[in-house]
C-alpha cells in the first residue's frame, strides 16, 4: 500500500499523516475491545454476593414480657398526726396563759387557767356543809336506833319509828347530796386548769390573759385558747389518681421527698381513705413519717413515688417502632410474610416503651432498620439463626 501511493505521487509527508489518522482508530479500538473482554472476564469470575448483605437476611425480635414495677407519682401536704383548738372546760375569764407559740409540751402539762376564786369559795361552803349533814346524819341515826329498840320493847310508837326512819334518810340524802355537789366543785377546779392532751406542740395562742370565755363552745371558734398539734410523727396526706386504685394497697412502699428536707424518706401506704373527691375523682392515701426533732413541719409540700407490685407488661424497644408517635406499628413475621400490627403503647423509659394491646409474648417483629422498604404481606425470608 505504500509503494502504490508512491507510484501516484502522493508526497511521503502526506502519505505518512494519512497513515497516522486510520490508524488512531484502528488502535483505539482494539484496546477497547481487550478492556471489554478483561472486564467481562471480571464480571464473570467475581463471587456472588453474600447473603449476610441481602437485605432480606435480617434479625427478629422475639416478644417477652417482663416485670415491671411503674413508679405512680402523686403529691400531698404534710399534716399533724392530731390538731385540737383547746379552749376553757368551765366558763371564766382566762386568768393565766403558760405556754407561748413554738413551745413543746407533753401530755398533761398546763396550758392555761381560768379564774376560779368562785369555785373555790363554793369549796369551803360545801365543804362547811358536807360537815354539818354529817353530823345530823349520825344524829339520825342514834335516833332511829334507840326508837327502834323501844320500838321492839312495844314502848315506841309505829308513828315515832316511822318518824325516826324518816329523819334518817334525810340526812343520808342531805350528805349524799352535799359530796355530790363538792366533788363537782372539785371537778369544776380541776377543770380551771387546761392540759395537753398529748405531746405536741403548741402553733397557735388565739387569745390573751382577761378574756372571758364561754364554755359552752369550748375549743371552737373564738373560745379556743390555744392550739396544739401532734408533729410527732406527721402525716403525708397524698392525692392521688382514682385509675390507680386497683394497684394501691395498705402496705405499699412510697419514697417521700418533702421541700426543704435534703433526704428521701421511705414510708409506706397506711391509711386509703374511702372516699373518692368528685371534682378531681382522686383518692385520699395517707403516709406517717416519724418527725424526730420536728425538722418537718405541717404544711410542707410533699412529692410520692409509689411503688405497686410488679405486673407483667410487654416491652418493646423504641428501634422497632415505626410510623407517627401517635399511631405506631410494627412489622410482625407471619408465615414468612410481613404484617404489619397497630399497637397502643405509653412510655417506660428512654430506651423502650410498654405495649398496652396489639402484641403477645412470642411474637416476633421485624427490625426497622435496613428494612424501611418493607411494607405489608411482602414475603420475607431470613437465614436461620439470626433471631435476638
Amino acid at each position: 500500500m505504500y509503494n502504490a501511493l508512491l507510484q501516484e505521487g502522493i508526497p511521503l509527508r502526506l502519505i505518512s499523516k494519512s497513515i497516522f489518522l486510520v490508524s488512531l482508530p484502528l488502535i483505539a479500538a482494539f484496546h477497547s475491545g481487550k478492556a471489554f473482554a478483561s472486564a467481562e472476564n471480571e464480571i464473570t469470575e467475581q463471587a456472588p454476593p453474600s447473603e449476610h448483605s441481602q437485605p432480606s437476611q435480617f434479625a427478629l425480635h422475639t416478644v417477652t414480657t417482663e416485670n415491671v414495677v411503674k413508679p405512680i407519682l402523686a403529691t400531698g401536704t404534710i399534716m399533724a398526726a392530731k390538731s385540737s383548738n383547746i379552749g376553757p372546760k368551765i366558763e371564766g375569764t382566762i386568768e393565766e396563759i403558760y405556754v407561748r407559740v413554738g413551745d413543746r409540751v407533753k401530755a398533761g402539762d398546763a396550758l392555761f387557767r381560768t379564774r376560779d376564786v368562785v369555785l373555790r369559795l363554793q369549796k369551803q361552803e360545801l365543804a362547811a356543809s358536807s360537815a354539818l349533814y354529817a353530823a345530823e346524819f349520825r344524829k339520825a341515826k342514834i335516833e332511829f336506833n334507840r326508837v327502834s329498840n323501844l320500838r321492839n320493847k312495844g314502848v315506841a310508837s309505829a308513828a315515832q319509828f316511822d318518824t325516826s326512819a324518816a329523819a334518817l334518810e334525810t340526812a343520808r340524802a342531805r350528805v349524799d347530796i352535799t359530796k355530790s355537789k363538792l366533788a363537782q366543785v372539785e371537778q369544776s377546779l380541776e377543770d380551771a386548769i387546761a392540759r395537753a392532751p398529748y405531746t405536741g406542740v403548741i402553733t397557735e395562742r388565739f387569745v390573751d390573759e382577761g378574756v372571758f370565755i364561754s364554755s359552752r363552745a369550748s375549743g371552737m371558734g373564738n373560745s379556743a385558747v390555744v392550739q396544739v398539734k401532734k408533729a410527732d410523727p406527721v402525716v403525708a396526706v397524698w392525692s392521688i389518681a382514682a385509675k390507680y386504685l386497683p394497684e394501691i394497697t395498705l402496705g405499699t412502699k412510697v419514697e417521700i421527698r418533702i421541700d426543704g428536707i435534703p433526704d428521701v424518706i421511705e414510708s409506706e401506704i397506711h391509711i386509703i381513705n374511702d372516699r373518692i373527691d368528685i371534682a378531681s375523682r382522686s383518692i385520699d392515701a395517707r403516709s406517717v413519717i416519724t418527725n424526730d426533732g420536728y425538722k418537718i413541719k405541717p404544711g410542707l409540700f410533699a412529692r410520692a413515688e409509689i411503688f405497686p407490685k410488679p405486673h407483667k407488661v410487654v416491652l418493646l424497644p423504641r428501634s422497632l417502632l415505626r410510623g407517627p408517635p401517635n399511631d405506631p406499628y410494627v412489622l410482625l413475621y407471619e408465615d414468612g410474610k410481613a404484617r404489619i400490627r397497630h399497637l397502643t403503647t405509653r412510655d417506660h423509659n428512654t430506651d423502650s416503651v410498654e405495649v398496652l394491646s396489639g402484641l403477645e409474648a412470642g411474637m416476633r417483629v421485624l427490625p426497622s432498620s435496613h428494612l424501611t422498604d418493607v411494607s405489608d404481606d411482602v414475603v420475607m425470608t431470613r437465614k436461620e439463626g439470626l433471631e435476638n
